[in-house]
């Protein structure tokens, strides 16, 4: 019986999936003149998500639909950590069969959340939310579920376990369990809900689009994700059917605790397979899923939080597969503000709705006839998107580079530390203002003073330099730029030494001793994402001292930062030796960033630094780089 369970399982499996192949624009797409309303992670936030749908005129005060043919969005997490998840889920689903009578639409993308308890991960179910289903849950039931628990937890007095369940699995677990499985009243809703959708000109989906899932189109993602999702689900049933699997068995120990299941079968039963031994081996199979990944677009988060000249890459590629020109997504909060990224390609519309939480406040993107506009909860105002602003200063000083570069040139010096690194005796400097502390790197070689001044650039003995001034036009370069990846360099003198000072990158790691350590490269953004970005700028300066020291990862969150640039900005015209052959990607967001750059602009933060050739050459580069270059057309 098991094991035909499995196979009607497969073939419906494959019919569903078939089904939505064939359906394929109609299913994932939709092209509308009506009003589009986009909202991002609600979590439990019902009288604040309310409110702003009925401000949006969406629906009335007894909560039905009122908004006529508007399409409205969900990015998902409509559920966890807030009191009133069921309610905002029940209302969705309500308010997605009035829709379609009065013309309007709903539309839900997964999120993490939703998945995560589908699939038995109830970490950040709050107590409010298990209490909601208890009216749900018989008596019976409850019994029912301590029983099995016993069974595989039979140590220790009765009342004293009881207590210990009561604790672990509150009222109301069961019904919630039930509720959200795919026969379930929540679950087979939710279980139908795809993971991207393109509406008009936007793509909506709850994370974001990482490099290998840029290449595949939307249908063929909600094919990948809905059939992987249907078929853990499927597994695990039939494992619970089986008697091995019971309710009371977190996501997390699950593996564990089949796996045992497994063992005591084989015991008791030398030389024979059990009917469910499929299923086990699928939920196994399933911890490499691309559903679970980091990269699924429920979970990723480098389009909302790595350096937009990279990211903008995958997203560009993504969006031109898909018709698209805006991808908007979720799960990554603001706390308060939408934001754009990328010069408007990405927006941000987590803003931190549960505000117990996450402390911001309930947004929505509304877009019609061709316009966008924001709006918040109580305002009477349509907004824009506020465009993402960075700053490698503040993030490593608390300062901006104005205030940085002031304090670095005439803070009091409290102590000097020689740093046993290269081979020019760099020092780490620590100032002190006002109860203010920073460090900083002193570098002071400079092999060919004043190059910059020169009458005529002697390309056989000048660009075999060593000077610490390329350290400040780096610096300089990068911020003309926006790149934000050269931490603030400023000329300075220390104990009597001009040289310059570059603000200290606290608690990194540089790649030969992330390597030699074997520490993992744990971050949102992708080191060979992040090396497109090393490639294009060492090219731009002709760096030829690129190395694994002075590639450093932040270790918070692995972004990379770039340092020592003393044996940068030779004159040749070709790329640097060390990067010949390597395969050069910029997004049209960079390229038109790189078109950008002009000789005045060069000239004027330069020409301190660099002399008139060294500056004409970074131009040709470029020129290079932008023939050269791949694209993200298809």
């Amino acid at each position: 019986m098991a094991t035909m369970r499995i196979l009607t399982r497969t073939c419906l499996l494959l019919i569903c999936l078939c089904i939505s192949w064939a359906a394929g624009a109609s299913t994932y797409e939709t092209d509308t003149r009506s009003r589009v309303v986009a909202f991002g992670d609600v979590h439990g936030a019902y009288q604040d998500w309310t409110s702003m749908l009925r401000e949006l005129g969406v629906i009335d005060d007894d909560h039905n639909w009122s908004g006529g043919d508007t399409h409205l969005v969900s990015l998902g997490d409509l559920i966890d950590r807030g009191p009133d998840s069921r309610k905002v889920v029940e209302l969705l689903m309500k308010l997605d069969a009035q829709s379609k009578q009065a013309g309007g639409a709903v539309h839900m993308v997964l999120g993490n959340h939703e998945v995560m308890v589908m699939t038995g991960d109830l970490r950040y179910v709050s107590p409010e939310e298990f209490a909601a289903f208890a009216v749900d849950e018989t008596p019976q039931e409850r019994e029912a579920l301590f029983t099995e628990y016993r069974r595989f937890n039979p140590g220790g007095e009765d009342a004293t376990v009881r207590a210990t369940f009561d604790e672990q699995y509150p009222a109301g677990f069961v019904a919630l369990r039930k509720a959200f499985s795919q026969d379930g009243a929540i679950g087979s809703w939710l279980v139908q809900q795809p993971f991207v959708i393109r509406v008009n000109d936007k793509v909506y989906m709850h994370g974001g689009i990482a490099g290998e899932s840029s290449e595949e189109s939307i249908a063929s993602l909600n094919s990948k994700a809905q059939g992987e999702l249907r078929e853990f689900l499927n597994n695990m049933d039939t494992l619970r059917e089986a008697g091995v699997m019971p309710w009371h068995v977190s996501y997390h120990d699950r593996l564990g605790f089949l796996n045992a299941r497994a063992e005591e079968f084989v015991a008791a039963n030398p030389k024979k397979q059990a009917d469910w031994f499929v299923a086990l081996k699928g939920v196994f199979d399933a911890q490499k899923a691309f559903i679970f990944s980091d990269d699924s677009p429920n979970w990723y988060r480098g389009t909302a939080m790595c350096h937009p000249y990279s990211e903008s890459f995958n997203t560009e590629r993504f969006l031109k597969r898909a018709g698209a020109k805006q991808l908007v997504m979720g799960h990554t909060p603001t706390r308060g503000e939408v934001h754009g990224r990328m010069d408007g390609l990405a927006i941000r519309l987590d803003t931190g709705m549960l505000k117990s939480v996450y402390k911001g406040r309930a947004s929505a993107l509304v877009s019609q006839g061709g316009k966008d506009y924001v709006h918040y909860l109580g305002s009477t105002e349509q907004a824009q998107p506020v465009p993402e602003t960075r700053s490698l200063a503040r993030q490593l000083s608390n300062m901006d580079d104005a205030e940085l570069e002031d304090f670095m040139r005439t803070a009091p010096i409290v102590n000097i530390e020689k740093l046993d690194t290269g081979i020019t005796n760099p020092k780490r400097v620590t100032q002190e203002r006002e109860g203010v502390t920073n460090d900083a790197v002193f570098k002071y070689e400079d092999t060919h003073p004043d190059i910059q001044n020169k009458d005529k650039y002697i390309a056989r003995r000048y660009n075999d330099s060593d000077r610490y001034v390329y350290d400040v036009a780096a610096y300089k370069f990068d911020r003309l730029l926006d790149w934000q990846m050269v931490p603030t360099a400023v000329i300075a003198e220390v104990e009597g030494d001009e040289g310059a000072l570059s603000d200290w990158v606290e608690n990194a790691i540089n790649e030969r001793d992330r390597e030699e350590k074997k520490v993992p490269f744990a971050g949102y953004c992708k080191k060979f994402d992040q090396y497109r970005m090393r490639f294009v700028f060492d090219i731009l300066i002709y760096n030829e001292d690129r190395n694994l020291t002075n590639i450093l990862w932040t270790k918070n969150d692995f972004m990379m930062k770039f340092i020592d640039h003393s044996l940068a900005f030779r004159t040749s015209e070709k790329r640097p030796n060390q990067y010949r052959k390597v395969t050069l990607e910029v997004s049209d967001l960079l390229r038109r960033r790189l078109q950008g750059l002009n000789r005045a602009d060069l000239d004027r933060e330069l020409s301190p630094y660099l002399h008139p050739r060294q500056i004409e050459a970074i131009l040709v580069r470029r020129d290079l780089i932008l023939k050269e270059a791949k694209g993200t057309s298809r």
